[in-house]
């Protein structure tokens, strides 16, 4: 072989047979030290001038014993985009972004899965464990799908839906972890020992992959003129991968000069400080950010992390949740590149050291975006406005223009527990608060809706209203709502308790009329409906169910306002989505279902059924 395994810390040299994860005698993190004069001569320098780039192109700087039979789903091959209107705005006209996000499953995990999966095949394995914060959790499941080799994956249990939808897809076995990644990754190393699985992950064979990131960039630019390269940190395997795969064209001749490396961490889990003329880790016990895929309070390959900084003379930031969300969508809506929270890290970290003339404007500079945005969408709609919802009416499309309701300022993450007022306002302080917060300007008669419901939150709840408050009333009333209250939910009161199913007294108006129902259920929310529901069955008679029904919190502490989602469905199929918002979830449960009903009952008349 022209390569052997060896210890970041003590330098040990290891077999991989024996170990393909971490030093047996102390623990560290292993990297693979090719035989430069063997590699030199066995590489094809014509093809690596004039092929196109791919992970394949790269098949002699990786460590196979054989390349028969390799899996690969065509991964790699991503675009260098030429980031103009992004430049412009941030005053360099050479800001490049690598989009990973174009790999097979969504992320650059597909360049370390092809070799680490190929090497599990090629090591006799027949089953395969990985810890993951979703990316990589399904990118190895993919390969292992296509590799015929059993999948196990451990992910914490607050992973965004995408991401395990997506490897439950390929046919793993997830289990849940509720608690860090770290915690996750140290129970499936223990799983890999116990039932032999090879243990996939952020080690030594994904490094070899991932540093084909660095070898695509550097083909990509002409003659590798690259400055400064900024990719996010996670567990750091792909930053030390990039600068690895850097290195070895530097040594081999193929480029001219090494670029800067710039690491950046999410600020919730930012481990890796400057310290004189190098770096220090101090770990992050209980990482807190919405950027999921780097939320490794403890980087296992920080060393090589280090090292990547110190030999380029490069630099590490930092990026809070709400400048990444701010990137991302100014990404976007400059490049029309949608990437994931995580990704948006590199250009906080650009725009900070461009104002701060660590990078000049004549430097060209490369941001990895690791993954799409597609991967955890939620994080996306966290500071974006829920969309109005209309008739097919075209009164109704001239509401939302001549109101700019389609241009609605949001509120920012810092901005949600923002408080508005207390028991003093009526419709003009209202009226005012909205332009000023929100940018908007409503008619008389929404007014008069949001009046409703601020009364509703402030004087009858007794909370105080914040900004995260208003815009939820505001996208509920920004939803087409029928004409007449013809169901309209009057009072209730509440029974209920840990041993004994939930009543609930209701009284509601039906068509003008006063009635009252008692309703028993598993919870408070079912037993509501279940009375409701009794009322509308024995005097209106309109056959509907309950379809789905969804909760969300927009702000933290046990004061919040609850958001409820309530999707019903007539016996002909008519389907209403209808929201209810109030400090109580029980309250705003029942009035997301009246309004549902009501809307229901509209459409069907309007159908003269």
């Amino acid at each position: 072989m022209n390569y052997y395994l060896q210890c970041v810390s003590c330098k040990k040299k290891t077999d991989e047979k024996m170990t393909t994860s971490r030093c047996l005698s102390c623990g560290g993190a292993l990297t693979i030290e090719y035989n430069f004069e063997e590699l030199k001569n066995k590489m094809n320098p014509y093809l690596l001038e004039n092929a196109k780039p791919t992970v394949m192109k790269y098949l002699d700087f990786y460590p196979f014993k054989s390349r028969k039979n390799l899996v690969s789903l065509k991964e790699g091959g991503t675009p260098l985009i030429h980031a103009k209107k992004l430049g412009i705005k941030l005053k360099n006209d050479h800001i490049y972004i690598k989009h990973e996000g174009l790999n097979p499953t969504g992320a650059f995990k597909d360049r370390g899965s092809f070799v680490e999966i190929n090497k599990a095949k090629e090591l006799g394995f027949t089953s395969v464990c990985v810890a993951s914060t979703g990316n990589m959790a399904a990118s190895v499941a993919a390969f292992s799908a296509q590799a015929g080799l059993a999948c196990y994956v451990f992910i914490p249990e607050n992973t965004p839906k995408g991401k395990l939808a997506q490897t439950l897809s390929y046919g793993a076995k997830v289990i849940q972890v509720s608690s860090t990644y770290n915690e996750a990754s140290e129970l499936c190393e223990k799983v890999a020992k116990k039932y032999n699985f090879y243990l996939a992950g952020d080690y030594v064979f994904r490094q070899e992959g991932q540093k084909s990131t660095g070898f695509e960039i550097m083909d990509q630019v002409p003659g590798g003129n690259v400055d400064w390269i900024i990719v996010p940190i996670g567990m750091g395997t792909h930053l030390s991968g990039i600068y690895k795969g850097i290195y070895e064209y530097y040594r081999l001749g193929l480029i001219k000069k090494m670029p800067k490396i710039v690491g950046v961490q999410a600020s919730g889990c930012h481990s890796i400080y400057p310290d004189k003329n190098s770096y220090q880790v101090r770990p992050v016990q209980k990482p807190q950010t919405i950027c999921g895929a780097i939320a490794c309070g403890f980087p296992i390959d920080a060393p090589k992390v280090i090292e990547s900084l110190v030999n380029t003379h490069g630099t590490i930031t930092d990026a809070s949740d709400e400048e990444a969300l701010l990137a991302q969508k100014m990404l976007a809506q400059t490049q029309a590149l949608y990437i994931e929270p995580s990704s948006a890290t590199t250009i906080v970290a650009l725009a900070k050291l461009l104002k701060t003339k660590t990078i000049s404007k004549d430097d060209t500079v490369v941001c990895v975006a690791t993954g799409i945005g597609l991967k955890d969408p939620a994080a996306t709609l966290k500071i974006m406005a829920a969309p109005p919802t209309i008739e097919p009416d075209l009164k109704e499309v001239e509401r939302i223009f001549s109101q700019n309701l389609l241009s609605m300022k949001t509120s920012e993450t810092s901005e949600k527990e923002k408080k508005l007022l207390d028991e003093n306002f009526d419709e003009k302080k209202i009226s005012k608060i909205i332009h000023h917060e929100f940018d908007i300007q409503l008619s008389q008669d929404d007014i008069k809706k949001v009046v409703k419901q601020v009364n509703h939150f402030v004087k009858e709840k007794g909370k105080s209203l914040g900004k995260a408050d208003l815009q939820t009333i505001l996208e509920t009333i920004f939803q087409h709502q029928s004409p007449n209250d013809y169901l309209s939910l009057e009072d209730f009161t509440l029974s209920d308790s840990k041993h004994r199913k939930a009543s609930v007294f209701v009284t509601v108006k039906l068509n003008g009329k006063i009635y009252t129902a008692n309703g028993i259920g598993d919870g408070p929310v079912d037993a509501a409906v279940s009375a409701i529901k009794s009322i509308i069955n024995k005097y209106d008679g309109i056959s509907f169910r309950l379809k789905d029904f969804l909760v969300e919190i927009p702000t933290s502490g046990s004061n919040a306002s609850v958001v409820v989602t309530m999707v019903l469905v007539s016996s002909d199929g008519t389907e209403i989505v209808a929201k209810g918002t109030s400090p109580d979830m029980i309250v705003a449960s029942m009035d997301a279902y009246v309004r549902g009903y009501n809307e229901l009952y509209y459409q069907l008349n309007k159908k003269g059924k």
